[in-house]
């Protein structure tokens, strides 16, 4: 597996897309003009579904919510691929970590109609070292406190946000009171 800095990502992106335009005009060309130019053809057509596969494997912003109640967060991802970033905070976190229960699961069941999963549940934790660690490796990390008031810190350019936005995820099936 290969990780790859954000910054680079982005370049990656922008190389597909313009890789992705250079293929269709050659194809243009060659089928329009009919060069006999076969070869040129062919590699442009192998590089147009290459771009292709590229962009639509192409991972999402990785999102995290963090929930905090009176001494428990919990953790709700976007993607469940992430298995390496959570194996991550579990090994920081260790003993402060806790299995959902039957009755955690049935209670963030509604998030995962808007796509999030409930994934970890940390108990005795700071806040503010779980936000830290989280913007260090999600995209996006977004906090509830227990009075339904949100932060969004957004960390898809830099590890270390400045600030923090006073926003929550479009979250359809979420209910403000819960």
């Amino acid at each position: 597996m290969v990780v790859l800095q954000r910054s680079e990502v982005q370049r990656h992106r922008i190389l597909f897309i313009l890789a992705l335009i250079l293929s269709v005009t050659a194809i243009v060309n060659v089928f329009f003009n009919l060069i006999p130019a076969g070869v040129i053809g062919f590699l442009a057509v192998v590089t147009l579904l290459f771009c292709l596969y590229a962009i639509y494997g192409y991972p999402k912003r990785s999102q995290v919510l963090v929930f905090q109640t009176d001494e428990v967060m919990v953790l709700a991802t976007n993607a469940l691929h992430e298995g390496f970033k959570l194996r991550f905070l579990r090994d920081i976190f260790g003993d402060n970590m806790t299995a959902l229960s039957d009755e955690d699961r049935a209670h963030w069941k509604p998030l995962e109609a808007d796509g999030f999963y409930a994934t970890l549940r940390v108990r005795n934790v700071r806040k503010l070292i779980l936000v830290r660690l989280c913007t260090m490796i999600f995209d996006d990390v977004f906090v509830a406190d227990a009075s339904n008031r949100w932060e969004h810190h957004d960390s898809a350019s830099t590890a270390e946000p400045t600030f923090s936005k006073r926003e929550m995820p479009r979250l359809t099936s979420w209910k403000s009171s819960t």
